[in-house]
């Protein structure tokens, strides 16, 4: 017998399962990884679970990573197993049998490309009903490389994939009739979810202990410290870093010795940013450190001075959400629903690669002075907690379903 199907059964039989529950919507919520040294987004599922459990009955699907024996909130957690396409696609499927045996037949996915798959293809035999999260538009040309029929190959697979599910799901406001048109979804079949923040996790840090956090980092007290959080990529506007970091160097005086740019994340263009980072022009004042777990990244942010953002294109960034929770100030692009998330009223927004933009921005937060960046960060922290908590985008999900 299958072992996921084994562990799935016995979480199961050891559940009492009050009558009361039965009537309780039922969905499976796909994770396509989840691990302790996770460094990518998926580390706030467990929250958004344990929010959406005390709602409905919720299966957890983990697609890879070495997940915990049990997620607070979840009633059936399951693992596809299995090495290769052909074994990985059969153990999809035999999760999928395993869900339906247990009365799920609402399906949550993300960035699932091979569950999805597998959902379409078993619809006709298991009927169940299938809810596909997109937001972003990925339709940037990288210099250099020949991505026009790539691009083209994945919007078709997009818009197939889009239209052959039940219900398409996006976030924030401004990416629903975007992601409509890009997918060629009609409007009714479209619904608004907002992506989610653990306010508890991401927090400031009191005065000593964020003065303990940057002696540990090598930071200065003295020093502003703009951090990068995002992906290595042409996309995420990391090719801005550098000028920008120049020009917030540049003064009358010379080489300014009191802003440091830290850029945490891995893609394409690491590379390229050590290579930058070690050029002597820059003084030592950029340090790319790689990927960080997402556990460890409330700390970092909580003592860094100023986030940026320099997309080119986002759907709903959760680098902002997990810097405004921490009481960090933004500067960001306008990119795709970005502008929704930091709010109307946000005065650090540049137009998507409009460089002058993005150093006054950075130059205003920087001439703050730090009690002025803390109100400016607890009010971009209540918004978080206000609009993005865990408890929110559950019941958005519970009322899709």
């Amino acid at each position: 017998m299958d072992r996921a199907s084994t562990d799935g059964r016995r979480a199961q039989e050891c559940t009492p399962v009050p009558e009361a529950r039965n009537r309780r919507p039922r969905l499976v919520y796909v994770v396509p990884h989840l691990s302790e040294t996770e460094s990518q987004h998926f580390a706030h599922i467990p929250a958004l679970l344990a929010a959406l459990g005390k709602r409905i009955d919720v299966a957890a699907a983990v697609e890879r990573g070495n997940p915990p024996a049990r997620l607070a909130g979840v009633r059936l957690l399951l693992r596809v197993r299995g090495r290769g396409r052909l074994g990985r696609f059969l153990s999809t499927v035999r999760t999928v049998h395993h869900c339906a045996r247990a009365g799920y037949r609402t399906y949550f996915l993300r960035y699932s490309t091979l569950f999805v798959t597998v959902l379409i293809l078993t619809r006709p035999v298991y009927r169940h009903r299938i809810l596909l999260w997109r937001s972003g538009t990925a339709n940037v040309p990288v210099p250099g490389e020949r991505t026009l029929w790539h691009q083209r190959l994945r919007r078709l697979l997009n818009r197939v994939t889009a239209r052959s599910v039940d219900c398409l799901v996006t976030g924030p406001e401004s990416m629903v009739p975007v992601m409509a048109g890009l997918c060629g979804v009609p409007r009714d079949r479209m619904r608004l979810l907002y992506n989610d923040i653990d306010a508890e996790r991401f927090a400031p840090l009191a005065p000593e202990a964020r003065g303990a956090a940057r002696a540990k980092h090598g930071w200065g007290d003295d020093e502003f410290v703009l951090l990068y959080v995002h992906r290595l990529s042409h996309r995420r506007g990391v090719r801005l870093l550098v000028p920008l970091l120049t020009a917030l160097r540049t003064t009358e005086e010379g080489p300014a010795r009191n802003v440091r740019l830290i850029v945490v994340g891995d893609g394409p263009e690491r590379s390229r940013l050590e290579r930058a980072a070690a050029d002597p022009a820059l003084g030592g004042r950029m340090q790319v450190v790689g990927p960080v777990p997402n556990r460890d990244l409330p700390e970092l942010y909580a003592a860094g001075d100023c986030l940026v953002m320099p997309s080119y294109e986002e759907g709903f960034p959760r680098v902002l959400l997990e810097a405004m929770a921490s009481g960090t100030p933004v500067v960001t692009t306008d990119a795709g629903g970005s502008a929704d998330v930091v709010g109307a009223d946000y005065p650090y927004v540049a137009p998507v690669g409009d460089l002058d933009a993005l150093i006054r921005h950075a130059r205003a937060v920087k001439l703050l002075t730090p009690e002025e960046r803390r109100v400016l960060g607890q009010r971009m922290r209540e918004r978080a907690r206000r609009e993005f908590s865990p408890q929110r985008a559950a019941a958005m999900l519970e009322a899709i379903l």
